[in-house]
Formats: structure tokens, sequence, C-alpha cells
């Protein structure tokens, strides 16, 4: 049941207007690193910046597990020297130099995820043990996690089985897997598709489970009120 509600649509109107919001265009290929926690953030900075000269139509979105890390990023990302610029500053600093993103708001994850190409789930290089990836796979995103994804081992090992995520160990194994999927487009296509039609094979649990349930359920006839 934890597919149910997953959102598929990249056209949906919340994701439409992020992507408008941040100019983000059909050239660009979003890598997004979603649900992060230290020092996800960094390494995810260093995977941008390792392929930015190469692949110029490359952007990052940076959305941090929690707010109240948004400074502690912001100056990660001010000590980097890479152009940036903040969610909550949209539209008006927008900038065409600023090719990364750092989401400082929230609630949006869900539709930012609309947005990407590639992403990296978070929370899964430490010991918190990962967040959702079925948001980001119901989008056809193709998607990495790190190593500790204990809180969504069923759904790991359904993605794993049909080769529809790869996992990661470090930073040097997340850049490797973002460029691989800007070398090779069709990859990327392939993973984010596997993983999008897993998550539509398993749309409907809830109606399925609540059809059982009523069958073992006895049925509760309605009382009469008194005269």
């Amino acid at each position: 049941m934890k597919f149910d509600g997953a959102q598929t649509n990249r056209g949906n109107e919340m994701t439409s207007r992020l992507r408008q919001l941040a100019g983000i265009d059909d050239r660009d290929i979003v890598f997004l690193a979603g649900s992060t926690q230290s020092p996800e953030e960094e390494l995810a900075i260093e995977t941008y910046r390792t392929l930015k000269d190469e692949f110029a139509n490359l952007r990052l979105i940076l959305v941090p597990r929690h707010p109240e890390r948004f400074a502690e990023v912001s100056q990660l990302l001010e000590r980097s020297g890479l152009a940036w610029q903040r969610r909550s500053e949209l539209p008006d600093s927008r900038s065409a130099d600023a090719r990364i993103l750092l989401v400082d708001s929230m609630g949006e994850l869900s539709a930012w995820w609309g947005c990407a190409h590639v992403g990296f789930v978070g929370g899964s290089m430490g010991k918190r043990g990962g967040q959702s990836m079925i948001e980001p796979a119901a989008y056809g995103v193709a998607v990495a996690f790190g190593p500790k994804t204990h809180n969504f081992r069923d759904v790991v090992r359904l993605m794993l089985a049909r080769q529809a995520a790869v996992v990661v160990q470090d930073g040097g194994e997340l850049t490797a897997f973002v460029e691989s999927c800007l070398r090779d487009r069709e990859r990327m296509h392939v993973l984010g598709t596997r993983a999008q039609t897993l998550v539509s094979d398993q749309l409907g649990a809830t109606g399925k489970t609540a059809a059982c349930l009523s069958h073992l359920l006895p049925e509760v006839k309605p009382q009469s009120r008194a005269a």
C-alpha cells in the first residue's frame, strides 16, 4: 500500500509550476538529491562540480530533509564558490548563471521529483535508514541511493530485483552513476522506465486490501431507533 497515491504524471500542475518558476527547460538534465542529510549534500555538490564543465546542461537541485539544516547547506554552497539560488527567493532572484537550486521550503519535494531526470534518495549514506524512493521511481527518475536503506528494505528489494535502481556506496560511485546517465541517455531512460513500471504494477493495493477485509469482517447491521 506504500505505492498507492504516488504521482506518475510529470505534467501535474504543481510540478509544472515549479519547473517554470525555476526556469527549467527541455534542454536541462536535472540531478536532484532529495531528503538529504549530512554529508549527502556535499557529495551531490562535488558530483555536480566534477561534471558541470563537460555537461553544460546539468542542473542540481538540493532538498534537505530537515528545515533546520537549510542554513547549514546554504553555507556549504557559499563555500563551494558555485553559483546557486534559493527556492524561497524565486522568481525574484532567478539567475541564468545559477545552475544549483537549494529548496529551502517544505512540502514540495514530491513535485520537485517530477522535474528530475537523475535522482539520489537521501538518508541512505548515514544512520537514518533511507527515505522513500517511491516518489522519484513513480515519475520515471533514474534512481540511486546509498547502502543504508533498512527503513524501505521491501521497496529496495523489489527495485533491485527489477534492476530499477542503483546502490552507490560513496561520493565517487554517486558521481560515476550520474556521469553514466549523462553519457548514456538510453540507460538513464531504461532505469527510469523500469522504476515507473514497477510502481505502476503495485498500484491498487489499498483497494484490494479493503476488498479482502470486507469479506473477513462481520457485517454490521444498522440498529433501529427506539420509537
